[in-house]
């Protein structure tokens, strides 16, 4: 049986959010809550859309990332899904915003070699693998009209992947 709440575009934000931590340019120790007391749990800052203003208290003010993904349709060959992802970067800094769109730019423009480098990390038994990543369009640092005295920028990457399906059905496995 399928396990639905899989998707590929979980897997690139999981792997951006590690990339951004390793070149240090956010850190997972700025975006630590105490909640009640309780031992500190981290909020990862990049968030879907639906969930940006639940975690705007949790962000307070700190350099974060809000995503939308869609899927792009399919061609012929249904096994290969396209989807596309979109990363609005806000920030306080416009530097920190270029940190990371400079980061987006160089992780995701190299089309095989960036399903490669994420097709490294998946687990073995991940129903998923990459085949091209690519770069669509990167908007630079303007000011935010909604949220006064921040900035916001955005990047779009194009992504081609299969997932495992059924050999009988066709149906994801």
């Amino acid at each position: 049986m399928a396990d639905y709440s899989l998707s590929a575009s979980k897997i690139i934000v999981d792997y951006l959010w590690q990339k951004l931590q390793d070149e240090n340019i956010l850190d997972a120790d700025d975006y630590a809550l105490d909640i009640l007391n309780g031992p500190a749990s981290g909020v990862i800052p990049i968030v879907p859309s639906q969930q940006d203003m639940l975690n705007y208290e949790a962000l307070d003010g700190k350099t974060h990332i809000v995503y939308d993904w869609v899927a792009d349709g399919y061609e012929e060959n249904w096994l290969i899904c396209r989807d596309s992802i979109m990363f609005t970067t806000y920030s306080k800094s416009p530097v920190e915003i270029l940190k990371i769109q400079n980061l987006i730019l160089d992780l995701f423009r190299r089309m095989d070699d960036s399903a490669r480098d994420i097709n490294a990390t998946l687990a073995s038994n991940s129903p998923f693998i990459f085949y091209t990543i690519s770069l669509a369009d990167m908007l630079s640092p303007e000011p935010q009209r909604e949220k006064s005295g921040w900035f916001a920028a955005q990047a779009v990457i194009r992504y081609k992947y299969g997932r495992q399906v059924n050999a009988s059905t066709g149906r994801f496995a």
